[in-house]
């Protein structure tokens, strides 16, 4: 049985690069959509730091961090990168003092027609286990290394298991 999605509790911006954000696309509909956001050009790494609730059972199946990424219409094909670094925390931790595991940098490509639309892309949560009823205290960081998207970025953060 497939679980989610649960979204963050808490998410804030703790670098000049990130801020809440509304991504308004170019359509006449439903255009209008708010999420993290990352600026057109970051100049050094940049960090959302989140807090999810797990529900008091976890869902069976594997446990992913489902980014949906918003950004208008690119030149040419543009890379946005990131790395979640988390941690599980028990109610009676300092989640000041937790070390949070990096699982490595993945790569969002926009293509020049990706313009508006949501490019999903899915991370594995194994760097460390994580615990029903406990708090998943994550640094979402966007890596200026390697990172070409010019556009800025409106992302929309969940954890899901399938």
């Amino acid at each position: 049985m497939a679980g989610g999605p649960v979204f963050p509790r808490s998410a804030f911006p703790v670098t000049s690069d990130t801020f809440v954000n509304f991504h308004v696309g170019a359509g006449a509909n439903s255009k209008q959509d708010e999420g993290l956001g990352v600026t057109d050009s970051i100049a050094s790494d940049a960090t959302w730091r989140l807090r999810f609730q797990t529900p008091p059972q976890l869902p069976s199946g594997t446990a992913k961090l489902r980014l949906r990424t918003l950004a208008a219409t690119v030149s040419a094909n543009k890379d946005a990168k990131v790395n979640p670094k988390w941690a599980s925390i028990a109610a009676s931790e300092d989640p000041s003092s937790a070390t949070l595991n990096p699982e490595g940098t993945t790569t969002v490509t926009f293509t020049t027609s990706d313009g508006d639309k949501y490019i999903e892309t899915s991370i594995t949560l194994d760097a460390d286990t994580i615990v029903a009823g406990e708090e998943i205290v994550m640094d979402l960081v966007f890596e200026t290394t390697g990172w070409t998207l010019d556009k800025v970025s409106t992302w929309i953060v969940s954890v899901i298991w399938e």
